[in-house]
């Protein structure tokens, strides 16, 4: 049943399907569309330095703060899979065949709220701290389909002494994972001296994420006279049945082996959920004097834990309930985060510098098996005020892992990257900003993975895309 192991094992990997637009390998540290336009917002004074710079609120002039975001992401998966079973595939066209899964998320909302008095400040927000969207793989994986392109050759080998052959398989196979963490923060700050303020913050994290899937219809073509097979398409465990059946009295051990095979080859249909909370802390410090900023921040590791919740056509399947039993739990832990920015005014442009450091090696998830160091990411933002409305915006931002390729499959890869942002503000009034950005990522290179199944080579070519967009209102009312 090894197959249909490693077809459930990927779904639960879709658990980081849908990665953040920004950030590290499952945080999103992009929660605002002044985020996409500048990308180094450690040392922010505006309604964002609720989640980036939270000890920075006091800074802020006193009364309300509101900033209300809205972004959409698209992101691919391309993996580009030779394995040469593949040519028997009745809908394949060579042994090369791509597999591409597409995520789309049109609403990836964020708000952020303060409240600042003298030395004081509250503050609240909620936001998108990991998924927010769907992946889907429409024709499946090729690390699935390796396993079945093999069928007819199997046949052919086993079955060549009684004049058994194929030379054709065909299957409908179908992947979607859909995940969401959503965190809510509270929390308030306090200036100490005119120029240095700490804050603290408590961060609660909601995932619900869901899996679906099918792996059905799988055919092949075997001929064998004795049996009435003349070569045409069929149901891969009507003729595994078929064959034990007449294999019973003549090798009982064989007619088992067909019989695992019959079980193996019919529909199966994944239907699963996964729900969990976390609580953590958060500390905060900041510096604002004259043309300078800086900010220090540390998030502690949310150490969630996802309660699965089996549908009754997942709960029914022995193998699919075998590996997602009803009620049991997985690790899902996202990694503390150490973040450092610092600011320079040179007139009408303010320059930012900011750094970030994942604590990956200390946090348990779908990504623990490839993890060999912490990630780290280091960014550069500049904006220009070019009239008292007007303001302009660019920012860079590297992503540097520490994994190990050699242990990525089809299921479970990211690549380090270059991220680029670009936009604009305009101040329609004194009490309202609009906010409006863009963000391509372009990855490092295509992960070249080679590997054996069934005693043939194979190779996977492993390729991403991602482009983010975002508009928002800064608003701002009362002393």
């Amino acid at each position: 049943m090894k197959i249909l192991y490693r077809f459930i094992l990927a779904i639960a990997a879709l658990t980081i399907a849908n990665e953040a637009v920004a950030g590290g390998l499952l945080t999103n540290t992009n929660q605002s569309a002044a985020f996409l336009r500048s990308i180094a917002r450690g040392t922010s004074l505006d309604s964002d330095a609720v989640y980036n710079n939270p000890a920075g609120v006091v800074f802020m002039s006193n009364g309300f703060h509101i900033g209300i975001n809205d972004q959409m992401a698209k992101q691919t998966r391309t993996i580009t899979s030779t394995f040469a079973p593949f040519a028997m595939g009745a809908g394949n066209n060579g042994m090369t065949k791509d597999f591409k899964g597409e995520v789309f998320s049109p609403l990836i909302p964020s708000v952020h709220f303060a409240w600042k008095h003298n030395r004081w400040a509250v503050m609240a927000g909620v936001g998108v701290n990991g998924g927010g969207g769907s992946l889907e793989f429409n024709d499946g994986l090729g690390s699935f389909e390796r396993q079945f392109s093999v069928l007819p050759g199997a046949i052919s080998q086993l079955g060549g002494a009684m004049g058994l052959s194929a030379d054709k398989y065909n299957m409908d196979m179908y992947l979607m994972g859909k995940s969401m963490t959503l965190a809510f923060n509270v929390g308030a700050a306090f200036r100490i001296t005119d120029w240095l303020s700490v804050a603290a913050q408590l961060r609660v994290g909601v995932t619900s994420n869901s899996y679906e899937g099918h792996m059905k219809s799988i055919q092949v073509n075997p001929t064998l006279a004795a049996m009435g097979l003349n070569g045409q398409m069929m149901g891969a465990a009507q003729f595994f049945t078929a064959a034990g059946q007449m294999l019973g009295q003549i090798n009982p051990a064989l007619a088992g082996e067909a019989a695992k095979y019959a079980a193996l080859t019919s529909d199966h249909i994944l239907d699963v959920k996964q729900k969990g909370t976390s609580i953590s802390p958060i500390l905060a410090v900041a510096l604002h004097k004259g043309k300078w900023d800086a900010s220090i921040k540390y998030e502690f590791k949310m150490g969630t834990e996802l309660e699965i919740e089996s549908a009754e056509v997942s709960a029914k399947d022995p193998v699919i309930n075998g590996i997602f039993a009803d009620g049991s739990k997985v690790k899902s832990e996202t990694p503390a985060l150490l973040a450092a920015a610092v600011s320079r005014h040179f007139g009408p442009v303010k320059v930012t510098a900011e750094w970030h450091h994942f604590f990956d090696k200390d946090a348990e998830n779908s990504f623990t098996p490839c993890v060999e160091g912490n990630t780290n990411e280091y960014m550069l933002g500049v904006e220009w005020s070019i009239t008292d409305r007007l303001l302009v915006s660019a920012g860079t931002q590297r992503t540097a892992l520490q994994l190990n390729e050699n242990a990525y499959s089809d299921m479970n890869f990211s690549i380090s990257s270059w991220s680029v942002g670009v936009g604009l503000a305009y101040k329609i009034c004194d009490a309202v900003r609009i906010n409006a950005g863009y963000m391509p990522t372009i990855y490092d290179k295509d992960v070249v993975a080679t590997g054996a199944a069934s005693g043939i080579n194979f190779t996977d070519v492993y390729n991403r895309t991602s482009h983010a967009w975002g508009i928002g209102l800064d608003l701002k009312f009362g002393r």
